[in-house]
C-alpha cells in the first residue's frame, strides 16, 4: 500500500497505469529533529525546464521509478513512492521512500526531493553496535583477569616458602650460575585476555567509513540521475 504525504488529498493513476488507491488517514504530526533526521534523509532540488508540467516531469522520471516492488502515487505537483525490498539493479535502491514536488521559483521551476534511506541509517548504527561488542570484550577480559588475580593471591597466601638450593664451593669457584629461587615466579607477559576487542574496533571503523562516503556520494548520484532523467523526454511507445 503506497504512502501519501501531508497535504495530498488523493492519488491519481498517472503514467504508471495504477488504479486510484483509497485515501489514508492523516498521519499524526511527528517531532522534528533536524540534526538527527539528517542522518538518514536527503533533501535537495534540481532545476527543470519551466515549460514542463508536473505530469510531464513525472513521466520523464518514470524509468527511474518503474522497478519491481515500487509503489508510486502522484497527485497534482507531488509524487510519492515507496520500495519494498528493492533489487540491487534499482538505481534508487538506496532510498526506499521519497517525496518529489515540482515548485515554481520566479520564472523557473525546480524539482524538490525528500528521500529516506534505510541503508544510511543501518550504516550509521553499525559502528555503534560493533563498538558495543568491543567494549563488552574489554569488560569480560577485566572480569576474568580480576578473578585470576584473586585466585593467584589466595594460592600465594596458602603456599609455604620452598627452600633455596645453595651451590657447593667448587661450583661457585668454577662460576656456575646460582640456582633460581623457587619462590620467585618468572616474569611473564600478561596478555589482554582471551577476547580481543580489535575486531570490533576494526568493523566499527569500516562501517563508519562506508557511512561517510555514502552520505556524500549517494545524494550526488541521485541529483545526477534526476537531472539526466528530466533532460530527456520519455521514449514514444
Amino acid at each position: 500500500m503506497s504512502e501519501t504525504s501531508g497535504g495530498i488529498a488523493g492519488e491519481t493513476a498517472g503514467p504508471w497505469g495504477a488504479a486510484p488507491l483509497p485515501e489514508r488517514p492523516a498521519a499524526l504530526p511527528m517531532m522534528r529533529l533536524p540534526l538527527i533526521d539528517h542522518i538518514w534523509r536527503v533533501r535537495g532540488d534540481v532545476p527543470i525546464d519551466p515549460a514542463l508540467s508536473p505530469e510531464e516531469a513525472f513521466a520523464r522520471l518514470d524509468p527511474l521509478l518503474r522497478s519491481p516492488g515500487t509503489t508510486v502515487s502522484a497527485a497534482g505537483d507531488t509524487l510519492t513512492y515507496s520500495k519494498d525490498n528493492p533489487a540491487a539493479q534499482d538505481k534508487l535502491a538506496t532510498f526506499t521512500r521519497g517525496r518529489l514536488r515540482i515548485e515554481r521559483v520566479g520564472a523557473g521551476a525546480v524539482l524538490r526531493f525528500d528521500l529516506f534511506s534505510h541503508a544510511l541509517l543501518l550504516c550509521f548504527l553499525a559502528p555503534l553496535l560493533f563498538l558495543g561488542f568491543a567494549q563488552m570484550a574489554v569488560a569480560i577480559n577485566a572480569w576474568e583477569g580480576a578473578g585470576a588475580d584473586a585466585s593467584e593471591k589466595a594460592e600465594k597466601k596458602d603456599e609455604k616458602p620452598k627452600p633455596v638450593k645453595v651451590l657447593n664451593p667448587v661450583d661457585q669457584f668454577l662460576g656456575a650460575p646460582a640456582p633460581e629461587d623457587p619462590n620467585k615466579k618468572k616474569d611473564e607477559k600478561k596478555d589482554e585476555g582471551r577476547h580481543s576487542p580489535d575486531e570490533g574496533y576494526f568493523m566499527a571503523g569500516v562501517f563508519a567509513l562506508i557511512y561517510l562516503v555514502g552520505r556524500w556520494l549517494e545524494p550526488w548520484l541521485v541529483r545526477r540521475r534526476f537531472r539526466a532523467a528530466l533532460a530527456n523526454p520519455p521514449a514514444a511507445v
